[in-house]
């Protein structure tokens, strides 16, 4: 049984307490939905003792050494002990049978600056590198996690290092985005293969909707980018479903496996993979069904509004209580020219039915708003149809919307803000 350590501790009690027990790496499975199968594992850290008993120590490289005045000590103590994790997590990658596995090792930045600032000096390799060449490992087994930590420098003062081990073959993941302090320059920074996303960020997902949208601009980022997203801590098949409707290519967490004294056969999770990835689909295949079907009643809907509708030469509309009777669920509309400065007031039904004529809005540009580019490219692609956008969230109104447009005349887009329900 593994236990939870989460023991404050100084350093000397640390340094004398792992003295009492065996550190060894411990394996935690992560998973490939592309291939349903075993990708890799996370190295762990572990202290095994004399009675059998195991317990986490990553608390222990969590620890600021610069608190209790044992700076240099306490550093060499930590780097000492990560070092030997290290070899053996990578003598058992030498070994594994799955040649195509992949060793997840956390490095965390205030290691690596104890490198630049000091082995470096003297022309050494790092660590990691040098033993992956002895043991005659190819580098692109090894992910090397970039950590949640604080260093007092610029993280522009690791760039040199993440990049020799891109130019060794290494390939580079940032660990926990959306946790703590994690910021989006350290994607730009590093440019890594990997994104591995905080648990944290992804249970959110599950009730709140900014959470969820803050994930799919990951999501788009990453396939923009060019980087696969994994979604660690999945405990849950909810979850699951979660990471998977955002994109992600990866998946690690106890819905799986715990971490293990020996990496996993590759093909240990297929078969639940397998059910996992169909339930998944015939959920998601539902859904769209639904919002297509909606679409279609709405588009059939507005149809009308395209044939009877009239504007005065300024862009303001002849009957704006004639579109309020088309449906009940449409909340708004407005109109603008093609340059996005909008010609009509805003048109709005409360819910008590009663019909509010904001004037002051006329005048106001839109053209910043990505749907408008969206509405033109759309229009000159598919000739003159209504556009529809993706649901978003008004914060003003404190309303979820899509909206339809339309060009008329060559001359005046109409935005019909519809309300939706996810």
């Amino acid at each position: 049984m593994i236990l939870e350590e989460k023991i404050n501790r100084t350093p000397e009690e640390w340094m004398e307490w792992l003295k009492q027990g065996e550190i060894v790496p411990y394996f935690q499975p992560i998973l490939s939905i592309e291939n349903k199968s075993v990708f890799g594992y996370e190295s762990l850290a572990r202290i095994v003792f004399p009675d059998g008993t195991v317990r986490t120590i990553g608390d222990f490289f969590l620890m600021s050494h610069s608190d209790f005045g044992l700076e240099k000590e306490f550093l060499r103590f930590q780097r000492s002990i990560d070092h030997k994790l290290r070899e053996k997590a990578l003598t058992l990658l030498a070994r594994d049978t799955n040649q195509n596995s992949k060793l997840f090792i956390n490095i965390s930045p205030a290691i690596m600056m104890s490198y630049i600032d000091g082995d470096n000096v003297k022309n050494e390799l790092p660590s990691t590198i040098r033993k992956v060449k002895e043991l005659g490992i190819s580098p692109e087994r090894i992910v090397i996690e970039v950590t949640e930590d604080y260093i007092h420098k610029n993280l522009e003062a690791l760039k040199p290092l993440i990049d020799l081990y891109k130019d060794f073959g290494f390939l580079i993941a940032i660990d926990d985005l959306g946790s703590k302090s994690s910021n989006l320059d350290r994607i730009g920074i590093f440019r890594p293969d990997i994104i591995k996303v905080d648990m944290q960020m992804l249970r959110k997902s599950l009730v709140e909707r900014s959470y969820k949208e803050i994930l799919y601009t990951l999501s788009r980022l990453g396939e923009s980018l060019g980087i696969s997203l994994l979604f660690e801590g999945v405990e849950t098949v909810d979850e699951l479903h979660q990471a998977m409707s955002f994109g992600s290519r990866y998946l690690q967490g106890f819905l799986f496996d715990k971490a293990m004294e020996n990496p996993p056969e590759k093909t240990k999770y297929t078969d639940q993979l397998n059910r996992l990835v169909d339930s998944f689909y015939s959920i998601k295949i539902e859904e769209i069904k639904q919002k297509v079907n909606w679409e279609i009643r709405f588009e059939a809907l507005i149809q009308r509004i395209g044939d009877e509708i009239q504007f005065h030469e300024d862009g303001t509309l002849v009957s704006y209580s004639e579109i309020f009777r088309v449906d009940a669920n449409i909340f708004r509309f407005f109109v603008t020219d093609l340059h996005g400065n909008q010609a009509s007031p805003n048109y709005i039904k409360k819910k008590n039915s009663e019909i509010v004529i904001q004037r002051h809005t006329r005048n106001n540009n839109w053209s910043w708003r990505p749907y408008f580019l969206n509405h033109l490219y759309e229009s000159y692609r598919q000739g003159n149809s209504w556009v529809i956008s993706q649901p978003y969230h008004d914060i003003m109104e404190n309303l979820l919307l899509r909206t339809f447009s339309k060009t008329f005349k060559d001359k005046f887009i109409l935005f019909i803000d519809v309300l939706y329900e996810e």
